[in-house]
């Protein structure tokens, strides 16, 4: 059974993915960031469809953290499901900010650049020896990339950046047969 981590699992697009790919015979590891229940409350549904998963907590934005988390993706793989290797990685993880250019601080600047462009691209690196030869990289982007929406402007633009991103990462993993769209 591949089995494939999905940030942002606890909610919405995340947790829609989540059962999806339990759906489609895959196991899943889910992450959140503050609410456990909910992500608990995934995994139950996954589990009474028949399926197998696993939540585990994760702040994308601090990266300093993604060591400790990859270790505790290594022990969850093994426990519950005797394996040592991903079939995919979904990086989902995110929130919006409407606000105008005008009135954006660093610190709401910096806590969207962290969670949507170099959280991804360091937990990426981070989880990339556990990835499987044929593996899949999913990143979520937005439409806001493609059409200018007025107060959207850091989200948009580090969105964008998550999309040159994944260009680079298919060139690059290409090699070990690593898909990324």
């Amino acid at each position: 059974m591949s089995v494939i981590v999905i940030t942002g699992g606890s909610r919405g697009i995340g947790a829609s993915t989540a059962e999806l790919c339990a759906r489609q015979g895959h196991g899943v590891i889910l992450t959140y960031n503050r609410n456990p229940e909910a992500a608990r409350a995934v995994v139950r549904r996954i589990e009474s469809a028949g399926g197998k998963a696993a939540a585990l907590q994760l702040d994308v934005s601090a990266t300093g953290t993604f060591a400790a988390f990859r270790d505790a993706v290594v022990q969850t793989l093994r426990t519950t499901w005797g394996a040592n290797t991903l079939g995919g990685l979904v990086n989902n993880a995110g929130y919006g900010l409407f606000n105008p250019l005008e009135s954006v601080t660093e610190a709401q600047f910096d806590g969207l650049f962290n969670v949507h462009l170099k959280g991804p691209f360091f937990l990426t690196q981070t989880l990339l020896p556990l990835l499987e030869e044929h593996a899949s990289i999913v990143n979520l982007t937005s439409a806001t990339t493609r059409v200018a929406t007025a107060g959207v402007a850091p989200y948009a633009a580090f969105k964008g950046g998550l999309d040159v991103l994944t260009r680079y990462m298919a060139k690059e993993f290409g090699e070990r047969r690593i898909r990324a769209n």
